[in-house]
């Protein structure tokens, strides 16, 4: 039902852009594509429903432009390997970097790296840093890796569908990639930025951000991380009754919404790029 709906807004605010004044279009698209890589978060947790390929054709369309479905899902459920977390190497979500990584980048790189783990940074460069890192790692394994190129072949195909559909209402296409998929990516930022955390203990390595009715349905209540990594299986509708039978009385890494952090964290970094504790010998 939610695909239905974020389809279904997603082609008529598309259509219909030039009868929709900007400043109600922007906010709303934003949401619809954050909510699609929410909704493709759940599929490669094998919702909505048993069927694979039902469910990837549900999530083929890249309304988002920039992550490849395919990649997206392999490279997030090895993320899902908890004792992996945070770590510079084996978990592709990571934005911490080893000790000999940080050495030898660059006193402009380690800048924008540090700025980027603000969380103003992290709005405003994060998608790029993430691009950025993406094609760094993405276009040698497409190289030697067919698989690989296959899942971007599958993805350019998906792009190519957008970007056609654009073109028949005249949506500008620079316009939906800079003012809309960029500050989509943004807002999945925002969630990503509170998620994990470098501890020894790996039970609180993901964290517990409560938030309101809009930001849950935005996120799926992914909001609720440490559920989820918990029970990566549970559907999201299903997480906030499991939170609040087992996790309310939790206290560790648990904040009160989205401002919080933004109120510590906005021009601060919240932790070092180079990881506290991990790959502190690897040159």
């Amino acid at each position: 039902m939610i695909f239905l709906l974020v389809y279904s807004a997603w082609l008529l605010l598309t259509a219909f852009h030039a009868h929709v004044p900007t400043v109600i279009l922007l906010p709303l698209m934003w949401f619809i594509v954050a909510l699609h890589s929410s909704l493709q978060h759940e599929v490669i947790h094998g919702h909505p429903t048993s069927s694979t390929w039902f469910n990837a054709a549900l999530a083929f369309p890249a309304i988002g432009l920039i992550v490849p479905f395919q990649r997206y899902e392999l490279l997030h459920l090895q993320h899902h390997r908890n004792w992996l977390i945070t770590d510079p190497f084996d978990d592709s979500e990571s934005y911490f970097l080893a000790r000999g990584q940080w050495k030898r980048c660059n006193t402009l790189i380690q800048k924008t790296l540090q700025f980027n783990n603000t969380l103003f940074g992290r709005l405003l460069i994060g998608p790029g840093v993430m691009i950025v890192r993406m094609l760094m790692s993405e276009v040698p394994l497409m190289k030697n890796n067919s698989a690989v190129a296959i899942s971007w072949l599958w993805h350019s195909l998906g792009i190519a569908i957008v970007l056609v559909w654009l073109s028949v209402f005249d949506f500008p296409i620079l316009f939906y990639a800079l003012a809309i998929a960029y500050p989509a990516a943004s807002l999945l930022m925002l969630r990503a930025y509170g998620e994990h955390l470098p501890e020894e203990n790996l039970e609180h390595r993901s964290a517990i951000i409560k938030s309101n009715a809009v930001m849950q349905l935005l996120y799926l209540n992914n909001n609720f991380h440490r559920v989820h990594h918990d029970h990566p299986e549970v559907p999201w509708y299903r997480i906030p009754q499991l939170y609040r039978a087992h996790y309310q009385h939790h206290n560790v890494h648990v904040y009160p919404g989205y401002l919080h952090l933004a109120k510590q964290f906005t021009f601060k970094q919240r932790f070092p790029v180079e990881h506290p504790f991990l790959a502190k010998n690897t040159t």
